[in-house]
């Protein structure tokens, strides 16, 4: 089993970063690898939920592939977290974690579990190293991403 975490101190409200990273359809904007998620057919509860099904289309480890994941867990501010079994070269779940910082910070945790084949469980410590890798990066983009939503409706606000 691979196990990566990290985290990251975001400038903006639990409320704001959990709304957007838990809505599957702007992860092309943060996770390098995520080209595009559609939402499945949707089952007539709310966006996000567990239970709603999407599908990603990602490159990652040199190639591209879709792969159908679904909401396992969704408590609002506090944690969120999918599962794709199914077209993923190694069967993930993700773990995002909300706490509150300082006055009106958050720190977001993301959380990978792997379950590598046989091939991947030989080269899991690598592979471990370049999610951690990976997952420092995203972070970064989503906390300058964030941020600077911040400082454009704080610029718009002072017309």
């Amino acid at each position: 089993m691979i196990h990566a975490e990290a985290s990251v101190e975001i400038n903006r409200p639990v409320e704001e970063v959990f709304s957007y990273t838990s809505n599957p359809e702007n992860f092309p904007q943060w996770a390098a690898t995520v080209r595009e998620v559609r939402q499945d057919a949707r089952g007539g509860g709310p966006l996000n939920r567990e239970g709603e099904r999407f599908t990603a289309m990602q490159n990652a480890l040199g190639r591209r592939f879709e792969a159908p994941f679904e909401v396992i867990d969704y408590e609002p501010n506090r944690r969120y977290a999918h599962r794709s079994r199914e077209g993923h070269p190694v069967p993930v779940t993700m773990v995002f974690s909300y706490e509150p910082v300082s006055s009106d910070g958050t720190r977001f945790t993301p959380r990978i579990e792997a379950e590598p084949g046989s091939f991947f469980g030989l080269v899991g410590p690598l592979l471990e190293r370049v999610i951690r890798r990976q997952m420092r990066t995203n972070l970064e983009t989503l906390k300058d991403l964030l941020e600077a939503r911040q400082e454009e409706q704080g610029l718009v606000g002072e017309d």
